[in-house]
């Protein structure tokens, strides 16, 4: 028995939820665990961890982080926890029980297949890094 036309549907809808500039970035920095939104960023900037599909040029924004964040929210892949009891308050973010369901226990099927076959993602991962590295500089030129 195959996989339907709508079961390869849901898989993208499932990709395409967990897209956007910073979320692999942030989704790495808040895997182990809750961290405050400035411990985040610096974690991002310093870290050598960078979405490997990723063709970008400028570091990580506390503007970028927090309106990333706010979209992560919105979309339910991170939770925001806020204390207002200290001063100043105490903001941290995690990633949601959803989210880290989902990848704990769908992830590793498509990570198996994808260690396996690492030339090709790479081959493609180049490729389309370089046109759009090409793309961007015939835009400036």
């Amino acid at each position: 028995m195959g996989i339907s036309a709508d079961e390869v549907l849901n898989w993208f809808d499932a990709v395409n939820w967990q897209q956007g500039e910073w979320v692999p970035e942030i989704v790495v920095a808040l895997w182990a665990g809750q961290k405050r939104f400035l411990d985040l960023l610096k974690e991002i900037q310093e870290s050598s961890t960078q979405h490997r599909w990723s063709n970008k040029t400028k570091p990580l924004t506390r503007q970028s982080l927090s309106q990333t964040l706010t979209r992560m929210e919105r979309e339910e892949l991170v939770l925001r926890h806020e204390d207002n009891s200290s001063v100043p308050r105490a903001v941290w973010y995690e990633v949601s029980p959803i989210l880290r369901e989902f990848l704990e226990e769908r992830a590793r099927p498509p990570a198996g297949w994808i260690a396996s076959h690492q030339d090709l993602i790479e081959r493609v991962r180049q490729s389309r890094v370089t046109r759009e590295h090409d793309r961007h500089h015939n835009d400036e030129t």
